[in-house]
């Protein structure tokens, strides 16, 4: 078997938006060495699917790694960029892969402001200790959950929540303020996607030092892996893709008949005239916690 390298960071690689709308891109890309391929992988994360298609080579190519890496610093704007997508995407798979249709969409609101974020935090975790205490004494394990608190016109806890216990239940545990507890529809898909959106979205003063934008679980959650098919796409057939967008869909379904094409989006690098192709599917049938 030949040795293939697609093991690199494509997504920084392959950092420029394409739009075909201006007319300018294809005369410009330089003309793609031999040796290159494209590698296709795959993403399941609950009823989601994604697929990535990315340029891979016979050889490891120095030079364009290297061109990054010298870099004395990315533009404060595209690595603001990568790192919303990185997380935007992390957060995605853990919300599809974990949570089910009745599981919990909550805001929580505090009745006495906290003086500041770490408080907050800290009156959170307290608050998830008593969750997880309730759901012992139930017989359950303790509760699978993804947060961010956010400072509005107040500090409250957006928090997403496996339901071992009733919505009165968790009010109760609360007991610092307001509660706005929703049953999750996970197969109403702007649902889902406007959840992951609204918890990675940019904010102002919502994170402590060192932190991530949004908190979780610690050791309950599971993180799907991407899946790397080795069968080839020949530049050809990926510009064709390039070039006929919206067939993009068709082509999928037919590939993966049982997942519903959603979006598309294309990338590529302007140095190697090479694309990343990204595109999220949805599983035609439902998903149920066995």
């Amino acid at each position: 078997m030949k040795r293939v390298f697609d093991d690199y960071d494509y997504e920084r690689i392959y950092d420029k938006q394409l739009d075909l709308s201006t007319g300018e891109l294809l005369e410009e890309v330089v003309r793609p060495q031999r040796g290159v391929a494209y590698t296709t992988a795959t993403i399941k994360s609950g009823n989601q699917f994604e697929v990535e298609i990315y340029p891979s080579f016979r050889h490891q190519i120095p030079d364009m790694i290297r061109r990054h890496k010298e870099k004395k610093r990315e533009s404060r704007e595209c690595q603001k960029n990568l790192n919303d997508r990185h997380a935007k995407k992390k957060l995605f798979r853990l919300v599809h892969e974990n949570f089910y249709p009745g599981d919990y969409w909550c805001t929580f609101t505090f009745a006495e402001e906290p003086k500041d974020l770490e408080t907050a935090e800290k009156l959170c975790k307290n608050f998830f200790r008593r969750i997880n205490r309730a759901r012992k004494k139930k017989g359950l394990e303790n509760a699978k959950y993804v947060y961010i608190i956010e400072e509005a016109e107040r500090l409250h806890l957006h928090l997403v929540m496996d339901n071992g216990l009733s919505k009165q239940e968790m009010e109760l545990k609360w007991g610092l303020g307001f509660s706005h507890i929703q049953t999750l529809n996970y197969y109403k898909d702007e649902n889902f996607i406007g959840i992951c959106e609204y918890m990675v979205k940019e904010r102002k003063n919502i994170r402590l030092k060192g932190k991530k934008r949004w908190g979780s679980s610690k050791g309950n959650l599971v993180l799907p892996k991407p899946s790397k098919n080795r069968t080839k796409l020949s530049r050809k057939k990926v510009m064709d893709m390039v070039l006929n967008q919206d067939f993009i869909g068709e082509r999928l379904e037919r590939e993966y008949p049982q997942y519903q094409f959603k979006e598309v989006e294309i990338r590529y690098n302007d140095w190697n005239g090479l694309f990343y192709i990204y595109a999220r599917m949805q599983s035609k049938k439902q998903r149920i916690r066995r």
